[in-house]
């Protein structure tokens, strides 16, 4: 095919869609996001990062062994010790499969005789798809009672569990909800998001640029499990540093 004269070069592609099997029906969709990903543009986020940020993988990256693996190559290259691994490894909350292996049966176990410490999570983002707590049971026996297609995995393989957050308690803030001229005040919690630039080459460079890009505090009441701010849960807050 040749290209019309007032043909223009697009130079990134901005995925504000494409996270959720709702956004490909049909295979029209799928044949369009092959285009895109084949295309020159810079894709924002590359497949690699929009993967990389699903819970699955990052349930997987908790499991024992995944970090030394990234982080402890023994090429000679290391920038991390075992102590760093031992450190961030602290960071990470319980992350489980939903599967047969031995962690899943596990987490199976635990979902359903300890559910209040727990939350089930999909490959969703934006708030709105979690089941949380007593929730936990009944919704996984409803997903095996679904019956499934030649070939597909069990319903229940498509969630992780991952055990609660417990925030501080007695953090109080004034809540004004959008539209009203009155604010409550309440018990709140907040999240911070630290957000980072990465432009990767598909040459030998690597990695070309890789630096922080601010902070995003979310804060809701208390009561809500939910955090999205696009669908109301949530506000977007301020940091003091005190």
């Amino acid at each position: 095919m040749t290209p019309s004269s007032d043909a223009s070069e697009i130079a990134v592609v901005y995925y504000r869609a494409g996270y959720t099997p709702a956004d490909y029906p049909t295979k029209e969709q799928w044949s369009t996001r092959l285009l895109l990903e084949r295309s020159n543009a810079i894709k924002c986020p590359s497949l690699a990062l929009q993967l990389a940020g699903a819970k699955k993988v990052q349930q997987v990256l908790a499991e024992p062994g995944m970090l030394e693996d990234f982080l402890l190559r023994g090429d000679g290259k290391d920038r991390f010790s075992a102590r760093d691994v031992d450190d961030l490894r602290q960071t990470f909350t319980g992350l489980y499969p939903m599967d047969d292996s031995e962690m899943g049966k596990e987490a199976y176990r635990l979902a359903m005789e300890e559910p209040e410490k727990f939350v089930l999570k999909p490959q969703r983002e934006g708030g709105g798809n979690n089941i949380y707590r007593e929730d936990i049971p009944p919704f996984l026996r409803q997903l095996e009672e679904t019956p499934t297609a030649a070939g597909e995995p069990p319903k229940k393989e498509g969630y992780i569990l991952m055990s609660l957050i417990e925030p501080p308690q007695g953090l109080r803030n004034l809540l004004v909800k959008g539209g009203s001229l009155t604010a409550n005040e309440g018990e709140v919690v907040s999240e911070l998001g630290v957000y980072g630039i990465a432009l990767f080459s598909d040459k030998d460079a690597g990695c070309v640029v890789n630096r922080g890009a601010g902070t995003l505090l979310r804060t809701k009441g208390r009561e809500s499990d939910e955090g999205g701010v696009a669908v109301g849960y949530s506000v977007v807050d301020s940091v003091v540093l005190v």
